[in-house]
């Protein structure tokens, strides 16, 4: 028989104190592995997977869901870009009333990189660095300097230490007088100065991996906003240069010199053509420019570096005892009712020297781009990436829209919503096989306080057209997602995409009745039954 264990997690309703270290040690570049299967063929079962029985510390997991969240924005910094960070700036407030009006806003930090690959934090005022907001190239100069920070700007000389904004329990790292959305309008704009190989996803995990720089706390949600108007072109520094030489034609789309398109063309592949396409997807090339499964032989790094990163996080938050759901949204090359539709253009432009220049025309702004300003390239690689974390509703906007407020407003409302919902680290056990699908073994406590006594959370009653709450008095009541696939008709039971791709087989989401007040401090400890230790999946069994 299988051990069983007991894993305790606990879903905070509101707000609790949250530390402003973090204990994170993630393992550096080819070190990350993914998603562990288990330990040693020697010390566990035949299957590899370590037993219960060898080291019971195993095969407990508790940690703390709680209303805190560590926000990091990657935002290109290409020659493209001032129009569009003077939007972002000029929405940083509604934002923040987002934040802070779904009780977030007592506990969550900022911090901006840019697209270049390093994974640089800083919180610097774009006033003190307006050299980075001019550009020269092929096409001429370009300045920025007034658009794309003095409009938005006020402050002279601003430098935090710890590179972010931060708010904590009512108090935050703002010099006196100055408020959160007055900071971030001369921290968010990044200059335009940057490379014009954007490596998003780079940068992302440059700024992740070994915690560099403190920004991660074990006990907050991570959310990431990718903000660019062109492909992701992440890859090694050897390639970077390599794409660059005659060598690598195979990828150019100019006849004479590389230029963005090698970016599309060695990570995207597109049905249909040549002028409207049927869809596009990601996928990874050879230096000849031969799809490969082979990750090793890939121009671009591949997406499972990314994804493998973010389960990496979310699983030793959980170890930590801390929060490991991740929230990714994006605002990129996408048309304006993209949320709506969840529909992508893929077409050549009317332009045939822009499509030569980018491999593609744009995806929004269509009739309005030239080669000094794309508006927005079709984002491929970094829309698979987001969808693969996608939690609710979608998480991808326009950066052709001339005000983010609405596509902000819409991501801080997700966060509040994302800490509701938990998918539970390991294989949950089946409390009843004899039934259709998982039963999952599974008791929710909620308490007031510490000092307070529990009471039982009972599960929300699933009714045909969707589901209610046991009775008229109750004001909370517990979901389990642990459809993986779409295998039933219901969708009520259908897993995120994010808890699939970290390899959960539970998801739990915690509902209560609009308007019903929740103390302070409210708590619901949750413990489920594994059948191996936690953070060993169920295929792995």
């Amino acid at each position: 028989m299988t051990p069983r264990v007991s894993c305790l997690l606990t879903l905070l309703g509101l707000l609790g104190g949250c530390g402003r270290t973090s204990a994170f040690i993630f393992a550096q570049d080819d070190e990350i592995a993914g998603t562990s299967s288990g330990g040693d063929e020697s010390t566990g079962s035949s299957t590899g997977v370590p037993s219960c029985e060898d080291d019971p510390d195993q095969c407990t997991v508790r940690f703390n869901l709680r209303r805190a969240v560590d926000i990091l924005f990657v935002i290109d910094n290409s020659g493209s870009m001032g129009g569009e960070q003077a939007t972002l700036a000029r929405s940083f407030a509604s934002f923040i009333q987002v934040l802070e009006e779904q009780q977030v806003g007592a506990n969550y930090r900022i911090g901006v990189t840019t697209t270049d690959g390093s994974g640089l934090l800083r919180a610097t005022s774009c006033r003190s660095r307006l050299e980075e907001f001019q550009f020269s190239w092929l096409f001429g100069d370009i300045d920025e300097r007034q658009r794309g920070c003095l409009d938005n700007c006020a402050i002279d000389n601003l430098t935090l230490s710890p590179p972010w904004v931060e708010r904590d329990a009512g108090s935050d790292n703002l010099p006196d007088g100055l408020d959160m959305a007055t900071v971030l309008q001369c921290v968010g704009p990044q200059g335009i100065n940057g490379p014009g190989f954007e490596a998003p996803l780079e940068s992302m995990r440059a700024a992740l991996v070994g915690n560099p720089h403190g920004f991660l706390r074990d006990d907050a949600l991570l959310a990431i906003i990718f903000v660019t108007d062109e492909a992701d072109c992440s890859m090694d520094p050897e390639t970077a240069n390599w794409i660059q030489t005659e060598d690598a034609t195979v990828f150019w789309t100019m006849d004479d010199r590389p230029s963005s398109g090698a970016c599309w063309k060695a990570g995207v592949v597109c049905d249909g053509g040549p002028g409207i396409y049927d869809s596009c997807r990601a996928v990874d090339k050879t230096r000849n420019g031969v799809p490969t499964e082979n990750p090793s032989e890939a121009v671009l790094y591949p997406l499972s570096r990314y994804r493998d990163v973010l389960t990496e996080i979310a699983q030793t938050k959980q170890g930590l005892g801390g929060q490991g759901e991740v929230l990714v949204a994006l605002l990129a090359g996408v048309p304006l009712d993209y949320p709506q539709t969840g529909e992508i253009v893929y077409a050549d432009s009317f332009d045939p020297e822009f499509t030569a220049e980018y491999g593609i025309g744009p995806s929004c702004g269509q009739g309005t781009e030239s080669v000094s300003n794309p508006p927005g390239i079709p984002p491929v690689r970094l829309r698979e990436f987001a969808e693969s974390f996608e939690t609710v509703g979608r998480n991808i906007f326009s950066i052709c829209n001339d005000d983010y407020s609405v596509a902000l407003q819409d991501i801080a409302d997700a966060i509040g919503e994302v800490n509701t919902r938990a998918c539970v680290s390991g294989c949950v056990t089946d409390s009843d096989p004899t039934m259709s699908g998982l039963q999952p073994a599974c008791a929710l406590i909620e308490t007031q306080s510490e000092d307070a006594p529990g009471f039982v959370v009972a599960p929300c009653v699933i009714v045909e057209t969707g589901w209610m709450f046991p009775t008229p008095t109750t004001d909370a009541c517990y979901r389990s997602l642990t459809d993986r696939r779409g295998a039933t008709i219901s969708t009520l039971d259908d897993m995120s995409a994010q808890c699939v791709t970290v390899g959960s087989n539970l998801e739990l989401v915690v509902e209560r009745r609009e308007g019903a007040p929740v103390a302070t401090g409210t708590a619901v400890e949750v413990r489920c039954e594994l059948r191996a230790p936690a953070g060993v999946l169920c295929e792995d069994l």
